[in-house]
């Protein structure tokens, strides 16, 4: 298994010249993240142009158990601190495509806003007290700073495992245990809807 692993990302990095920059820490990751970063689905999520800092952390996580993950955590094991910095580093300066004139919060009036998803994207459940995904995320989800990644085309599956993550505590580590606290309060469909809109924005 090891042996076609590390065989599918020499293939890759073959496959297009412009990974030759890619640092040697980053070989392994390519074999599921793909050479571009963007990833496949039900495999690996996009991490193309995710802010190198945050990458950093994930990495961290995965090694220190924070977020379980039985894959990644002897991946992120390999890497040594100049090596979470290398491969992190890398990914972040890969292109990713997002929304071109994000609509931002409060541009869209409840009564235009018809799928449960776009509505808990956009509106929340102040009765439940549940913020807005753009709240945290941005408009369309294209991200905001360090913190808060894009969901804006990331894979659905994996919007909605670390959302189940979060809400078994398989996964922790954000700040104020935040995402923790609102996908508690998702139902399963809720989850699924709002991993599918976000999957579905349209980048360009």
């Amino acid at each position: 298994m090891k042996k076609l692993v590390f065989l599918a990302s020499a293939l890759a990095i073959h496959a297009l010249p412009a990974v030759a920059e890619m640092p040697p820490q980053a070989a392994a990751c390519v074999s599921c993240h793909q050479p571009t970063g963007l990833g496949m689905a039900n495999l690996a999520p996009s991490i193309a142009g995710m802010p190198a800092s945050y990458l950093a952390a994930q990495l961290e996580h995965f090694k220190s158990g924070t977020r379980n993950n039985a894959i990644m955590k002897p991946m992120a094991m390999m890497l040594d601190d100049a090596g979470i910095k290398a491969t992190s580093e890398w990914f972040a300066s890969l292109p990713v495509a997002l929304p071109a004139n994000p609509a931002f919060r409060g541009e869209k009036q409840p009564q235009d806003l018809t799928e449960l998803g776009e509505k808990l994207a956009y509106l929340g459940d102040w009765e439940r007290d549940l913020p807005s995904c753009v709240a945290c995320h941005g408009p369309e989800g294209v991200g905001v700073g360090e913190t808060f990644p894009h969901l804006a085309g990331q894979h659905a599956d994996y919007i909605e495992s670390q959302l189940k993550a979060w809400q078994d505590g398989a996964r922790s580590g954000d700040s104020n245990g935040l995402m923790g606290h609102v996908a508690k309060k998702l139902t399963a469909e809720e989850m699924t809807a709002v991993a599918n809109y976000f999957a579905n924005v349209e980048t360009k």
